[in-house]
């Protein structure tokens, strides 16, 4: 895996789509949900060119995805 760094906004977005989350709203955040299973899991991403390192670990781990998927080429 890279060493974690801060990634462009769409890519974030693309990663999560991919995993079946959609958009739920645009405001000062973009927020995505996704059903599972009768739960709706929730995230945002800040609408910022860049995502830090610090909103992407909050972001794997509200969606129970590993960090290692934000990374990989």
């Amino acid at each position: 895996m890279a060493k974690p760094h801060p990634l462009p906004q769409h890519k974030v977005i693309t990663i999560l789509k991919k995993n079946g989350f959609k958009k739920a709203r645009v405001r000062k955040h973009i927020t995505m949900k996704k059903k599972i299973n009768g739960k709706v899991l929730t995230t945002w991403i800040p609408k910022h060119n860049e995502v830090t390192v610090f909103v992407i670990k909050y972001i794997a781990r509200q969606t129970g995805k590993p960090i290692d998927e934000f990374y990989e080429k």
